[in-house]
C-alpha cells in the first residue's frame, strides 16, 4: 500500500497574466526551484489548466456532446442509493450546481 504524503502547507501561485490573475494552489512537496519550474510550465500552458467550472466548456468539445463508449457485452451494475452525510451535502449540491451552470452536466428525471 502506498502512503499518501500530505503537504505541510499550501501555496497559491499566479499562473495567469499580470492584468488577469489566475491562481492555482500547490503543496510544498518540492523545493522552491522545482515549484518555480512547475509554475512557469503551467503559466506557459495555462489554457490547458482551467481553474473554474465555467472555464471548462471546451472539455466537452465543439458540438457540446460527449460520447461515452460502453462495452456492449457487459451488464450494467445497479447499486442501491445511499444517503449522503449532511456535513457534505451542501458542498456536493454547490459543485453540482456549478457544473450544471457551466453546461458540463445536465439534470435528468
Amino acid at each position: 500500500m502506498h502512503d499518501i504524503i500530505k503537504p505541510l502547507k499550501m501555496k497559491k501561485v499566479n499562473i495567469g497574466l499580470e492584468d488577469e490573475l489566475k491562481f492555482a494552489t500547490i503543496g510544498d512537496y518540492w523545493d522552491e526551484d522545482t515549484i518555480k519550474k512547475i509554475t512557469d510550465l503551467v503559466h506557459e500552458y495555462q489554457e490547458l489548466f482551467p481553474i473554474k467550472f465555467s472555464d471548462m466548456e471546451g472539455i466537452v468539445g465543439e458540438s457540446r456532446v460527449m460520447n461515452i463508449h460502453l462495452n456492449h457485452y457487459l451488464n450494467p451494475v445497479k447499486w442501491r442509493p445511499y444517503t449522503l452525510n449532511p456535513k457534505y451535502k451542501e458542498k456536493v449540491k454547490e459543485k453540482l450546481d456549478k457544473m450544471i451552470a457551466a453546461g458540463i452536466i445536465e439534470p435528468i428525471e
